[in-house]
């Protein structure tokens, strides 16, 4: 998808004795939305953004060293000496070259592995930091990173972003208590102008300062002809607009749930940071206990943290092991002045999410389940939700209940409109889908979001492998429901296929799946590391009829 976007001015901050004030550009082909209003505690939310650019900026998946062309002069160099060395049968002359050639490569090797960048993290940081430096002044259209989301609501303003290899999903919440208006807002969604110079000059806010936090621009400045455009010509990856549905999917399912103090976490990072994680396995494993305090093992290294004040308030005793973990690097600069962190774990290689909050201001931190499994290419989880269809007329009437409302429960969507429960959950999540709504995980409501115009809805996704087995197994009849009945938690249902694959599927009051089990050699291989397999997905069907 094509998107050519347009900004009346870079995003810009005027810096005086007693205040900063930021303005964000916002994208002109898109409706208006206005803010314009002093933050409260400006130095958190400051700290906070810049967390958010750094997720932005952040590839965690490492690019093979490209030696083609020296292979290739390598080639070459033989390619020339044997004719005349045949000629002269110098064979062993050849032989020595070669020998030659294979110590200038293992020395090489050594140079690569000996160089302070390889054995310097801070050092690789730093040259990367001076490469993005250049790029930006040789060619910015390289340099252009997709720019974060903001939707203002009428409770909270909310940026949203994804990390360059978009295996990180990053959201600021701002909530309206912590803004004094200074003129009404204007209620939207739009894309803002985040340069790494407006980053800088978050840097430079301290609490002395009052901030003044203005998105998108008055009439009156964008109907002049004076001022300038920036306009950005971007090929919108389709995996963009799936990463903000499947972090929606799995926000939705059940996790578990516990509080770490910022210390905990702190002394997590620096282990991390002082330790190399050359051999497997490189997993935190979360041992955890009713009215225990949480315990973190560090693997490989066999280090154990035991939280110091939170106590896990589950029901049963639970082990959960997850991948990806420098990733969470990224919050080191925000814990000192964070209160406490929510950790909300999906299972063992699933999705987790770390929540900071900071006085009022809340960051969320959103993990695929490893670093080269970004949130729309493996992951699944817009599947695990029910899929009965919903109408048209029907759908526009929720969008208009969104449209009109601060966020609503499903229940009050159906209460206002009479529909099924199903029938509004499912139009819900259709609506995720076309980039309309978002799920709000803190207050457990649907919002109103438009990530771009209407007239640029992305095409619905090609059927995947998994949903072709699953349709295949229905049609040649290979898959039967066996059993069903109500449970406390929802509906149960048993299936069974012709080759004896049992499989167990629960739905909550949603129409989401809580509950899975198969016993097929793929469910066993990954659980739901990349989603249900093609026997839970048929069995769905199934239980739709």
């Amino acid at each position: 998808m094509e998107l050519l976007r347009s900004y009346l001015n870079p995003s810009s901050v005027q810096t005086k004795d007693n205040n900063m004030g930021f303005s964000l550009a916002t994208d002109l082909s898109r409706p208006g939305v206005f803010l314009n209003a002093e933050v409260k505690d400006s130095l958190v939310f400051a700290r906070t953004m810049l967390v958010l650019h750094r997720i932005v900026c952040t590839n965690m998946i490492k690019v093979p060293k490209d030696y083609s062309k020296y292979q290739s002069w390598v080639q070459g160099q033989y390619l020339k000496e044997l004719p005349e060395a045949i000629e002269r049968k110098d064979l062993e002359g050849l032989l020595k070259n070669k020998e030659s050639v294979q110590e200038e490569v293992s020395f090489l090797e050594k140079e690569i592995q000996d160089n302070p960048i390889t054995r310097s993290k801070d050092g690789y940081h730093e040259a990367l930091s001076r490469f993005w430096q250049w790029l930006y002044k040789v060619d910015k259209e390289a340099w252009y990173v997709l720019d974060p989301v903001v939707s203002v609501q009428p409770d909270s303003v909310i940026f949203e972003a994804f990390s360059l290899d978009e295996s990180m999903y990053g959201r600021v919440s701002l909530p309206n208590k912590e803004l004094d208006l200074i003129e009404p807002l204007q209620r939207g969604t739009t894309n803002i102008d985040f340069s790494e110079k407006l980053a800088n000059e978050f840097d430079r806010v301290r609490s002395y300062r009052p901030l003044t936090l203005k998105v998108g621009q008055d009439s009156v400045k964008i109907s002049t002809e004076l001022a300038s455009r920036v306009e950005k010509k971007i090929d919108l990856p389709e995996s963009w607009v799936k990463g903000f549905l499947e972090v929606q999917s799995a926000s939705a399912l059940p996790t578990l749930s516990l509080n770490l103090t910022p210390a905990t976490v702190s002394d997590l990072l620096v282990i991390l940071e002082n330790h190399k994680d050359n051999v497997s396995p490189k997993a935190l494993k979360f041992i955890l206990e009713p009215n225990k305090k949480p315990e973190i093992e560090i693997e490989p290294w066999g280090i154990k943290l035991i939280e110091q004040e939170h106590v896990y308030t589950g029901t049963e005793k639970e082990t959960v092991r997850i991948w990806g973990r420098k990733r969470l690097l990224v919050l080191k600069e925000l814990l000192p002045l964070s209160s406490h962190v929510l950790v909300s774990l999906l299972g063992s290689g699933l999705p987790s999410f770390w929540s900071l909050k900071t006085n009022e201001i809340e960051l969320d931190l959103g993990l695929s389940g490893w670093s080269a499994n970004d949130w729309a290419s493996q992951a699944k989880f817009s599947l695990m939700s029910g899929q009965e269809k919903i109408d048209d007329q029907k759908l526009t009437r929720i969008s208009a209940l969104l449209k009109e409302s601060e966020g609503l429960l499903p229940d009050q969507i159906v209460e206002r409109t009479g529909f099924s429960r199903a029938e509004v959950v499912n139009g819900l999540q259709k609506l995720c889908s076309m980039g309309q709504a978002m799920f709000d995980f803190h207050k457990h409501i649907y919002r109103w979001r438009e990530l771009f115009p209407a007239q640029l809805l992305p095409k619905m996704e090609e059927e995947n492998d998994t949903i072709k087995k699953a349709k295949q197994l229905l049609e040649t009849h290979q898959i039967n429901l066996v059993e069903q009945h109500e449970t406390e938690q929802g509906r149960t249902f048993k299936g069974k296929a012709i080759n004896n694959t049992e499989m167990n599927l629960t739905f909550n009051a949603d129409g989401r799946a809580v509950k899975m089990n198969c016993s097929c050699y793929e469910f066993k291989k990954t659980k739901l590391r990349k989603g249900p397999c093609h026997h839970l997905i048929a069995l769905m069907k199934l239980s739709e009829t």
